[in-house]
Order: structure tokens, then sequence, then C-alpha cells
């Protein structure tokens, strides 16, 4: 089926990439505009990136099937400040265009109702797995204000997400900072019960024993390195100095204080990233058991969302000679 959405990524950042990427991978036709000359974040891609080509003018696809989709970073200032200039002039950029305006910056609430877009859809991408997690999200946010008909692509990710919040941008933005919070303040807390131990003794194995042995080595809560990358630093302090949060700020001094100690030992760098594999929800168990009767398509199914699920319900179904293929 041919896509009619032409797409146009305005910021072409490690965000911004990903979404290209993603979006060129999903079969649509995609550009990119950016004021500066990008620096690749995505080796793996070398192919694809190839194939999207940048725009003289930010406007020049512009018709009514295009979908400008600004990534556009932001800047948070030491004392916390945000600083949105740069989404701002992008977004006046396009204010113009017959096409629709999807904006995938991150906002604090209290300053979308200022800046014109048609849908605000954040993201959840870690830096590391940003375009297979662009091409399946694991959560799909979005606040709209102008769209009254999804496109495609907005459809299809929300079929393959596994959680969908359909709100206001306000409701979306305070998802996307609650997620960062909440991962920044996991680990904050895991480093510092760490250091804790460490200060009366334990050392490096026994004191990963312990936090494993109630967390069980789920990401954001295995004792290492402070958290840090683009978004989980940028966004608690910004967060923190908007609401003035006595919590916050102790999450941002604790952090702080584990990088002095983290520097004095060999201490793990944790890479985190959503899951797929070893989890699949009941919700989307239970549609792809309506849809599919027989066994082997059931598993084909679930094949993509989760191997051990499918292999645990082909394993009844196995003979010697003659297994199921899937």
């Amino acid at each position: 089926m041919e896509n009619k959405e032409k797409i146009v990524v305005v910021g072409y950042g490690w965000v911004g990439q990903a979404n290209a990427l993603a979006l060129k991978k999903m079969g649509y036709p995609v550009n990119y505009y950016d004021i500066t000359t990008p620096v690749k974040n995505y080796s793996d891609y070398e192919d694809i990136y190839s194939q999207i080509k940048p725009l003289g003018s930010v406007l020049e696809k512009d018709d009514e099937n295009t979908w400008y989709i600004v990534c556009v970073g932001d800047k948070v200032l030491p004392d916390g400040t945000q600083d949105i200039s740069a989404i701002e002039k992008a977004l006046d950029s396009i204010k113009t265009a017959k096409g629709k305006v999807v904006l995938r910056s991150t906002v604090l609430p209290r300053s979308l109702k200022n800046l014109r877009f048609d849908c605000y859809m954040p993201e959840f991408l870690h830096e590391k797995k940003g375009v297979e997690e662009c091409v399946q999200p694991y959560y799909f946010v979005v606040g709209n204000r102008n769209v009254k008909k999804w496109p495609s692509f907005i459809k299809r990710w929300m079929n393959k997400t596994d959680k969908t919040f359909e709100g206001s941008p306000e409701q979306a933005s305070y998802i996307k900072y609650l997620s960062n919070i909440w991962n920044a303040s996991r680990v904050a807390l895991v480093n510092e019960f760490g250091d804790a131990m460490h200060g009366n003794g334990l050392e490096g194995q026994n004191v990963e024993e312990v936090i494993d042995f109630i967390f069980n080595k789920r990401n954001y809560l295995k004792y290492g390195k402070s958290f840090g990358g683009h978004c989980l630093p940028k966004d608690m302090n910004a967060f923190s100095q908007d609401h003035n949060s006595t919590l916050f700020k102790a999450v941002l001094t604790s952090n702080t204080n584990h990088q002095e100690i983290e520097s004095q030992r060999n201490l793990k760098e944790w890479f985190s990233y959503w899951d797929y594999q070893a989890t699949i929800s009941f919700k989307k168990l239970f549609s792809i058991l309506f849809r599919k009767s027989h066994p082997v398509e059931l598993a084909k199914s679930i094949k993509m969302k989760s191997e051990p699920v499918a292999q645990l319900l082909m394993a009844p179904f196995r003979k010697d000679k003659n297994e199921p293929k899937i």
C-alpha cells in the first residue's frame, strides 16, 4: 500500500534522525531540514541515511499531505531555566505551512500554550536504541489540538506500541517529565544506597547482590554510574526549577555527589532501553489470541514481540522430527 504522507523532519539531531530513519524504514518519503550540518548518530543505518535528503528550505515539500515533525532541542541553563527559543524559531518558520505540525521537542507544560502546532507527541527514546524504539514505541503519548484524522504513520505507531495515551498537550508533557524524573530518581536512590553500603565496608559484588535481590537487575535499578545523557539531568533540572521541588533538587544533588564517588571506583555504566523481548502485555496477548486460532499462526504473531513467549506457546505442539517452524 502506498503511503500518501510526506514527512519533513525539522531538526536533525539524535531525536530527529531516529524519527527520520524509522519512518524511512517504515516506507515513508522523508526529508529533513536543519540550520546546521548534522552529525550522524546511528552508524548501523548508513544505507538508510543515504536515502534521506536535506531540503534547501523548510517549506520546499509543503502541501496538504506534508507532516512536519519538529525535533529541535531545548536548552536548560545551569539554574534550571528552560530556553525554547530554537523551538519557537523552528515553529515560526512553518507557521504558513499547508501541512500539519507534530511537535516532538521536550517542552515544559506551561510553555506549550504559546506554541503553534497541531499535536504534541513527546518521545521516549533511549540514545542507544533510538531508531528501534521509534519504529516500535514502548510508550505512545499524544496531546491533540487540531488533528481530526490520524495519518497512517501515527496509526501504525499506535498499533505497534504496548501503551497509548491520548489527551491534552499539557498531559502529554507531564507524562514525558514524569517518566524521566522517575527514571532519574530510581538511579539516584540505588546509587546513594550503594554508596552507603560502600561507606560501611561492603565492596563490589556484595553491594550489587543486595540491590539485585530486591530489584532483580531491572533497568534504572542497578548500582553503577550516575545518570547522564541528553535528557535525564536536563529535564530533572528544568522541572525541579519550574515547580520549586525540594525532592527533585535533592535527586540532582545526590547524583552530583555520586559522580565524585564513581570517579574513585570502577563502577559499571548501564545502558537502559525498553525491554520488548522480556514482556508482552495481557492486552496485546488477548488481542492476538482473538485474531489467530491456530497455534503456529499465534506464535508467528507473537514472535516479533516476544521470542520467549512464542517459544513457550509452541512447546506443547513440538515433535521430534516435524517441529512447526516460526
